[in-house]
């Protein structure tokens, strides 16, 4: 799987798990990757390391407790 398309799958998983709230508490109470990748291919998605790194490289306000900046919370 393209780069693209891990970074695809990986944001339609952050779009259903901004509208599952057990999905994103579960996400929320993760203590590494390790365990939202596992949380994800429970889910059907997935998502490699790779592609968590590059959307946590995205993000830059890293004073949000939320996932990697995933929720707006």
């Amino acid at each position: 799987m393209s780069d693209l398309e891990q970074d695809q799958l990986l944001e339609r998983f952050i779009a259903l798990a901004r509208t599952d709230d057990d999905l994103r508490d579960e996400i929320k109470s993760a203590l590494n990757q390790d365990e939202v990748i596992s949380i994800a291919e429970r889910h059907g998605f997935a998502v490699d390391s790779l592609a968590i790194l590059r959307k946590w490289s995205q993000h830059t306000d890293f004073s949000k407790p939320t996932w990697m900046g995933w929720f707006d919370e």
